[in-house]
């Protein structure tokens, strides 16, 4: 899925990384890596390290529709997987 484009770069659309305009918009305000490899929408499989590749979140998706539907997820499972989140909010998820 495309990470949420700016004028600067691509940007996580859960914020859990920004690009940090007031230190000169030539970084991150947090390591896109770890902030990505911990997401739930990270693909794993990926053998690169590409945001665009491995970021799996819904373009439209907000922090508030994330913990929502994290947390409908794991009442309705006992075994929460990667794979099987992805299959519920492609099912469940209705955006704004």
């Amino acid at each position: 899925m495309p990470l949420k484009q700016t004028m600067y770069g691509g940007e996580c659309p859960l914020g859990r990384f920004e690009i940090d305009v007031p230190a000169g918009a030539g970084c991150y305000d947090n390591d896109p890596v770890e902030a990505c490899i911990s997401c739930n929408f990270a693909d794993k499989d990926v053998k690169e390290f590409d945001l665009e590749k491995i970021c799996q979140c819904p373009a439209e998706m907000t922090v508030s529709a994330y913990n929502e539907i994290k947390n409908a997820y794991l009442k309705s499972t006992d075994k929460p997987t990667r794979k099987e989140f992805w299959k519920f909010v492609q099912e469940n998820y209705k955006p704004q």
